[in-house]
């Protein structure tokens, strides 16, 4: 095998090697470096960093195979060369370099003989540590909205889009942290410190360049809810004016908080002073007065409990009390020591390991449900009652098991840790000194993916065994291979480590890091769903670019009852040809929580990304009538402990008034013996009432000849129709606050009921059952044992076994590897039972070693339970081992992929699949199987075939060899496929069960609708016009017109305007243009009181915006955007799409408009604002996505002209412009240029959609600054539509309507300007306008209006006067 010497070599040296090096060629060198992007050229390790890390591996071939050593150096001064894997005639070595200033490198790598300096060869690499410039440098930054729940607890997500990785951050912040999601990856989640001395909307973090250069964003508070709640009252459960006793692992005291708010859900959260616990209140159902929210008191003691409100931007304590709390919690599995024995080799008839046993004794009572916890060597084992317990109660027991170890070890002992005891387990032989022993190599190595989130993992050699199996791609993560000799001795690979030069070869990983977050057009089927007293079926669609097709893409959904139930249901992406999109089919659950809906993407098996930052673009909203997230509780409960037929038990009615109760699960147990009886509950269970409010009942018959003690119920599983689970658990630390028993915290009694028992010493039979025989049977096919077959008999002459108690039956080899069967009862008697039991062997388990049997779980009807470890058996002279186990050759489906109704790919799971075999079907109704599918795909855990018929019904499927095999079973068992049924049908929600009497805690709700969340969140306050003075003579132009209001005048439709002389006409669709959205409109006005039109009278207006611009905090202009070109597409007969362009700091910007025409009135809804579109109004929806800003204190402005001109030729023609408040309510601008009878009226909303939040902007008028026409016959003015730093993306939605009035303009008005000799007074003809309404942001628009009041144009000169000056505009 080659050896390398690293020495470090001198310029001399260093010339004369690359001279040697074109003379031989015995030495080659390979570059064999993973090509990733910042392989050669990266930035340095930290953004205030100027070094930077390299690391290459080499591979140095031998071609004469001389087998001499080889020296290794490098004309780097400080080089760190290490040898990666070596063979007779080749190695791999890695070398890594650190540079500390940035600039460009090259080191060249020697390798020659040891015994011969002049063979030698070299290689050279180039690399190049780049400085950051931040002015090149681009990144995505996702802010979370706070007025969403934060279901993941995102602030928000930020990472650098650079050419090179930017994955080390220095960041400054006084009230915000940054963690880095996944090893190296740059993206980081920012959070802000919870404080509550300084509870704010938001902070900020500063990431640190060098040179004083940083990068600063806002980060929300996540739990900062502004909502308009106004209720403080708490109530406890149960009432703490007294000690609180608990029953329960996870049980806490619960308070309860009402909210009236009508805009968004209040923060509401309790502070434990004992341990600073902190828990937040989360809504659970809706009642008549509001949403209910419950906390929880969480200390694990007695404590002094605060609990804040936010109220109007700030948090108040609304409530403060101290709680004295016991808590009755059985101890866990707990000794002092443990001793361990040996039962040597020589003392079994073991051929290939031998035994020790591990005795314990207890010191305090047994909770009934901890495991033992195990570790010898390399393995783990967790395994619970009855195992190991050999004789005793809860209260005093005594425990002993039997395992294996390896017969010959190369050490003396190893340490065994059982429940966090160390001891030693002394070897039964150890290897002589002197000799060798050798490991095992990996020959082959492959990762195939399947689908649905399975791998295949192989590995295969030449000679060498071949094994293949299937790991969950999202719960799994390879990290390595152990691969053991017979004595114990192993040789690890880890991901990145060689197994072969020649192929070249190494173990890669499953799972391949990616920035989830670059995923985009996140869509749904459905949006805005009502999800009143329904679930609601949904396609989530979205791309993704550069994705290997193999990855797996995951869907989890966080709602409530999905995240208290530990987003167990996954779905998952497939790629949509037809639409060129991937996507997700989920369901969404009724009665859940107004507004955003939480989601969860993760590509791979990397950075998750979660719905909390995205866009509100990219959010699923949904809406209902009622609110239920919490599962069923016990509405009244009555002990059953009737003597005169020995039953005891519970008497429940189970509420669940809005959901309704599907199924649950109630464990009783034992408190002295440990016996166990499970209840399944379900409608079939059901004695009187229905879903919502329904009788159950559980009973257990006591012997006649029983133990006093109490009977317990350990646990409580209830879920409702939409899979909202509340528990309990006297032990799981995973029960929650939505706790069954909601309405009986104050009674710890509740759940157990006592036995009273006849007899001496309450009936206690201190002699545990005696086993009388032991059989054991092996069940084989040819040479393999398919499974093995135990009957046994057990006698207790004192009480008798107990009813319903089986025991379990265990097989054990190696490595702490265990299986377990519950016997079946055959007989039973007075005095003694029989029982059966059959267990099969997985695959390869045992597979040419030992297994041991034991036996444990007999409890006999005096309160005692026993059991029979290996070594007992053995002592017993019961059958306790099998030797020399071969493998399990079975054909069998243990599982297959999820799959649709409308689908028809299936991968099955199992064992022993090969190319011979065929897939036979039976489709629901079929009496045989009418289907027979060939294999697309085969490995030998997994077959995959695509043609199964579209059904919603349940098919069953097996594998049949063919021809039928001589030395395995020719055909699997039969397994049943269920498909997961979407419905994409919209069905009318339907309402609730009315009920005369409402349980509490959780009344039935009236219709009263949920106050709304799918309303965008506000970032911060919303500007409001001041009071007006209502204008016009008479008053808001008379009664008919508006009235007069704090505000100023409320026009009725159709009147507009400031008093309200102002009215809507109706006039058909313009025409479109195609190359800018402009919209020329065309006006016939009536002459002298007739039909016939004026002559020749013409008047043209403009409505543009001539550029985006950015501004620092002094309102100084940056930089300067032009924009000119626009390319459009028709989406429908009203409706227009225009698409432009700009770039800045090599970031493209892109503006969408759409123009859409309304012939009829209709309400819309545009930033938390109910806007009506009358009749002839053009509506814009526009869109800006990302800019990168300068500085953080900079502002994005909007430069608009707007200008109206006539051709009319008048003594007395005047003009005059407007800008100031609008009196409507609206809260907006209004601009107003008016030219003789005729006007162009706009409304500039002072509000935006930044980053999915609603955000006050501002207008500015801005002829002071700008050269502008203003004669009596054309005006022009520029408007400044100023908006603050944004991230993501901003929309607007403005509008306008023509508009005819009442008076033209006069020499007399303020600001008119007019020819000369103009006397003109007020007349009563009317006077045309445009209403530019809701005028937004970041747009680029050109809307030209033109009116016509002649049917043939005949003034061309007018119109080219008018394009020159269109054109000088945009210039």
């Amino acid at each position: 095998m080659s050896k390398c010497m690293i020495e470090k070599k001198d310029p001399n040296s260093v010339k004369k090697h690359i001279f040697s090096n074109a003379q031989n060629s015995i030495i080659q060198l390979y570059d064999v470096s993973e090509k990733t992007v910042d392989r050669y050229t990266k930035y340095p390790d930290g953004t205030t960093s100027t070094q930077c890390h390299f690391y290459f591996e080499i591979l140095s071939v031998d071609t004469s195979k001389s087998g001499v050593e080889l020296i290794i150096s490098s004309s780097n001064p400080n080089p760190f060369i290490s040898t990666k894997y070596s063979s007779d005639s080749a190695i791999v070595f890695s070398t890594e370099s650190r540079v500390q200033q940035n600039g460009n490198y090259s080191d060249t790598i020697f390798t020659s003989f040891s015994n011969d300096s002049t063979i030698i060869n070299n290689i050279t690499i180039n690399y190049s540590c780049q400085s950051i410039d931040l002015s090149t440098v681009t990144y995505k930054y996702f802010m979370a909205n706070t007025s969403w729940k934060s279901t993941f607890g995102y602030s928000g997500v930020f990472f650098f889009t650079s050419k090179y990785p930017i994955t080390g951050f220095e960041i400054t912040s006084p009230d915000a942290h940054g963690n880095q999601i996944g090893f190296n990856s740059g993206v980081y989640i920012f959070n802000v410190v919870f404080s509550l001395d300084n509870f704010v909307e938001y902070g900020s973090i500063q990431i640190d360049f060098l040179n004083g250069n940083y990068i600063q964003v806002p980060v929300p508070q996540t739990r900062y809810q502004n909502s308009n709640n106004n209720n403080t009252e708490i109530e406890t459960v149960p009432d703490i004016n007294e000690n609180i006793i608990l029953f329960g692992k996870n049980t806490h005291p619960l308070y309860t908080l009402i909210s009236n708010a009508t805009d968004i859900n209040p923060f509401l959260f309790c502070f434990g002073s004992r341990s600073g616990s902190q828990t937040i209140a989360q809504p659970i159902y809706q009642t008549k007065e509001g949403i209910k929210y419950l906390g929880a008191f969480d200390e694990y003691y007695s404590s002094t409990y605060n609990v804040y409100l936010q109220i109007h931007g700030s948090l108040s304590k609304i409530y403060n009390a101290t709680i004295n709390i016991t808590r009755e919690i059985p101890s866990p599995l707990y000794y002092t020591e443990f001793i361990i024995t040996n039962t040597f080799k020589n003392e079994t008839f073991l051929k290939n390991s031998s035994i020790f046993n591990v005795h314990g004794n207890s010191i305090m009572k047994y909770d009934g449900s901890s495991s033992f916890y195990m570790n010898f060597g390399d393995f783990l084992s967790d395994i619970t009652f009855p195992y190991g317990f050999i004789n005793g109660t809860n209260f005093n027991y005594s425990t002993k098991m039997s395992l294996l170890q390896e017969p010959i070890s190369i050490q003396p002992s190893q340490n065994f840790i059982i429940n966090n005891i160390f001891s030693q387990v002394l070897a039964d032989s150890t290897i002589p000194v002197g000799i060798y022993v050798d490991v095992p190599r990996l020959l082959y190595f492959e990762i195939r993916k399947l689908y649905d989130g399975y791998d295949s993992l192989v590995t295969n050699g030449n000679g060498g065994f071949f094994f293949e199996f299937i790991c969950i791609y999202r719960t799994t993560v390879f990290e390595s291979i152990d691969i053991f000799n017979q004595f114990g001795s192993k040789v690890t690979y880890y991901v990145g480590d060689y197994y072969s030069l020649d192929p070249i070869s190494k173990i890669y990983s499953t799972h391949t890091q990616i920035n989830s977050y670059l995923v985009y057009n996140i869509s749904f089927l459905k949006n805005d769903i009502d999800v009143t007293n329904r679930s609601v079926d949904n396609i989530l669609y979205f791309n993704f670019d550069d994705i290997d097709n193999t990855i797996p893409i995951f869907f989890t959904k966080g709602d409530d009852a999905s995240y208290s139930n530990g987003l167990k249901e996954y779905s998952y992406a497939k790629w949509n040809s037809t639409i060129s999109k991937y996507q997700i089919n989920f369901r969404v659950p009724g009665n859940t929580l107004t507004g955003i809906f939480p989601f969860n993407l993760l590509f791979g098996f990397s950075i998750p990304a979660v719905s909390d930052v995205f866009p509100y673009t990219s959010q699923l909203r949904i809406k209902n009538s009622y609110l239920d997230v919490f599962g069923p509780i016990f509405q009244t409960i009555t002990k059953i402990n009737n003597n005169i037929n020995n039953v005891i038990g519970w008497s429940f009615t189970i509420s669940d008034p809005i959901n309704g109760f599907l199924k649950g699960k109630i464990i009783v147990k034992g408190e002295m013996d440990n016996s166990i009886y499970i209840f399944n509950l379900n409608e079939t269970n059901l004695i009187s009432g229905d879903r919502y409010l329904g009788s159950y009942e559980i009973g257990i018959t006591i012997p006649i000849r029983c133990a006093s003690q109490n009977y317990i119920i350990t646990d409580v599983e209830l879920f409702d129709t939409q899979n909202n689970l509340n528990l309990f658990s006297i032990w799981n630390i995973k029960a929650s606050i939505k706790n069954p028993f909601f309405n009986f915290l104050n009674d710890s009694s509740i759940n157990k009921i006592y036995k009273q028992c006849n007899g001496v010493n309450d009936g206690i039979d201190s002699s545990p059952p005696v086993l009388k025989s032991f059989d054991v049977v092996e069940i084989t096919n040819g040479n393999s044992i398919y499974s093995i077959f135990f009957y046994f008999v057990a006698v207790d002459e004192d009480s008798g076994l107990k009813d319903d108690q089986l025991p379990i039956v265990y097989i054990t080899t190696l490595n702490l590897k265990t299986i377990q069967g519950t016997s079946k009862l055959v007989s039973k008697n007075s005095t003694s039972a029989t029982f059966s039991c059959e267990i099969e062997l997985p695959y390869a388990f045992g597979y040419n070693q030992d297994i041991i049997f034991s036996v444990y779980g007999f409890i006999n009807n005096g309160g005692y339970f026993g059991g029979y470890s290996s070594e007992m058996l053995k002592n017993n002279s019961f059958i306790y081992s099998l030797s020399d186990v071969q493998l399990v050759k079975k054909m069998y489906i243990e599982k297959t992929t999820s799959i649709t109704s409308n689908e028809n790919e299936l991968w099955i799971i199992g064992k022993q699949f090969n190319s011979n075999q065929t897939v036979h079907i039976k489709y629901y109704g079929d009496l045989t199987f009418t289907q027979i599918s060939t294999p697309k795909v085969v490995y030998s855990v997994a077959l995959h075939i695509d043609d199964i018929k579209l059904t919603d019904k349940p098919f069953i499927i097996k594998i049949v060899q063919v021809p039928p095999s001589t030395i395995s079973n020719s055909e699997s068992n039969e397994y049943i496929v269920n498909p997961i049924v979407y419905d994409y049908s919209d069905v009318e929600p339907t309402p609730s069960p009315t009920r005369s009497s409402t349980p509490t805690p959780t009344p039935t709700p009236t219709p009263t609708p949920t106050p709304s969340q799918s309303s965008l969140p506000t970032l911060s306050p919303l500007p409001t016009n001041k009071p007006q003075k209502c204008l016009g003579e008479p008053e808001c132009g008379g009664e008919s017109h508006g009235y007069c209001s704090s505000t100023g005048c409320i026009c009725y439709e159709p009147w507009v305007g400031l008093d309200c002389t102002s009215k809507v006409i109706i006039i058909p669709q313009p025409s479109i243009n195609t190359s800018t959205p402009t919209t020329e409109i065309p006006i016939n006005v009536p002459s002298n009181g007739n039909n016939q039109t004026t002559n020749n009278i013409i008047f043209k207006s403009l409505f543009s915006i001539v550029s985006i611009r950015e501004l620092d905090f002094q309102s100084k202009q940056v930089k300067l955007f032009p924009l000119e070109r626009w390319i459009f597409k028709s989406i429908s007969e009203s409706k227009s799409q225009y698409v432009s362009t700009f770039e800045n700091s090599n970031l493209k910007t892109t503006i969408t408009v759409h123009i859409e025409w309304f012939n009829r009135t209709t309400n819309i809804s545009f930033a938390n604002s109910q806007l009506t579109m009358n009749p002839s109004t053009v509506k814009y929806t526009i869109e800006i996505s990302e800019y990168k800003f300068t500085h953080t204190l900079n502002q994005l402005q909007l430069v608009i002209s707007v200008s109206l001109e006539t051709n009319k030729k008048s003594d007395d023609i005047c003009s005059s412009s407007q800008f100031g408040e609008s009196s409507n309510g609206d809260n907006s601008n209004y601009f107003k240029i008016q030219i003789d009878d005729h006007s162009l009226y706009g409304r500039f909303i002072k509000r935006a959609i930044i980053d999915s939040y609603v955000r006050s902007i501002e207008n500015v008028l801005l002829d002071s600054s700008m050269e502008t026409i203003k004669t009596p016959s054309s005006s022009q003015s520029y408007i400044g539509i100023t908006i603050p730093i944004f991230y993501n993306s901003s929309i607007i939605d403005p509008d306008f309507s023509v508009l005819i009035d009442s008076k033209s303009v006069t020499s007399d008005e303020n600001d008119s300007i007019c020819n000369s000799n103009s006397n003109s007074k007020l007349t009563t003809s009317q006077l045309v306008g445009i209403i530019i309404g809701s005028v937004g942001f970041v747009a680029v628009i050109i809307i030209a209006i033109t009116y016509h009041f002649m049917k043939n144009r005949q003034n061309s000169k007018f119109f080219q006067s008018m394009d020159l000056k269109l054109k000088q505009l945009n210039q």
